[in-house]
């Protein structure tokens, strides 16, 4: 399977209006994305900011959490280890370029329906070579066309049952990344849904759960 990479762009993104801006750094972002990032075996998650205010509130988020003396949780210095800042979308490229020894396949996201969409499945085959993965996530109202015009390819809108489409992007990251791995893990493209009842691996674990013979919380 392809090495995969995720980065969460600040610049350039549009507004509202479409306009071209570049928004702050959200902690709530580094931190959830992060630990998305380290659940789901991403190699390195790219911040991309290009103001340099910005950067050092990064750096002191990092720096904090990867001080040895913290007493609790572990867990949580241990993804932010993954967290990569960077300057622009070219020069993170360039650094997976530098790594890996080959340019990743660079895959774009958005809430918007454009032309020539990849579908999650499509994506998935793609992952299944030895060629590494960029995944492009872009705050505010979604990356800029140019952004996606530089691209490989661009990946379809998360959706639900519904029409609302307003995930905020921590929380679109989540659902990329386990459409990628639980759909091979869980098998939902063979007749299966989401619901962990009809996962047959979990109902294999069920037989053996703690709860299943009073031995753990209800």
């Amino acid at each position: 399977m392809s090495v995969l990479y995720i980065a969460l762009v600040h610049h350039p993104v549009l507004n509202k209006a479409g306009e071209t801006v570049t928004t702050s750094i959200s902690n709530l972002d580094i931190h959830d994305i992060a630990r998305a990032a380290e659940t789901y075996g991403v190699k390195a998650y790219y911040i991309v900011h290009t103001d340099p205010r910005q950067q050092e509130l990064l750096n002191s988020i990092r720096n904090f959490w990867q001080d040895q003396g913290l007493p609790y949780n572990p867990q949580r210095s241990q993804a932010l280890a993954r967290i990569r800042p960077s300057d622009s979308i070219d020069m993170l490229i360039n650094e997976i370029t530098t790594q890996e020894e080959k340019r990743p396949l660079i895959v774009t996201t958005t809430a918007r329906k454009l032309r020539d969409q990849i579908s999650f499945g499509h994506l998935k085959t793609l992952t299944l070579n030895d060629r590494p993965v960029l995944l492009i996530f872009g705050t505010g109202y979604g990356l800029c066309d140019e952004v996606h015009q530089a691209a490989d390819h661009v990946l379809e809108p998360v959706t639900g049952p519904g029409d609302y489409n307003h995930l905020s992007v921590r929380s679109a990251v989540s659902v990329v990344l386990d459409r990628l791995s639980s759909e091979y893990i869980y098998g939902r493209n063979h007749g299966y849904s989401a619901h962990s009842w009809q996962r047959p691996n979990q109902n294999r674990l069920s037989r053996v759960s703690p709860r299943r013979y009073c031995e753990g919380p209800l």
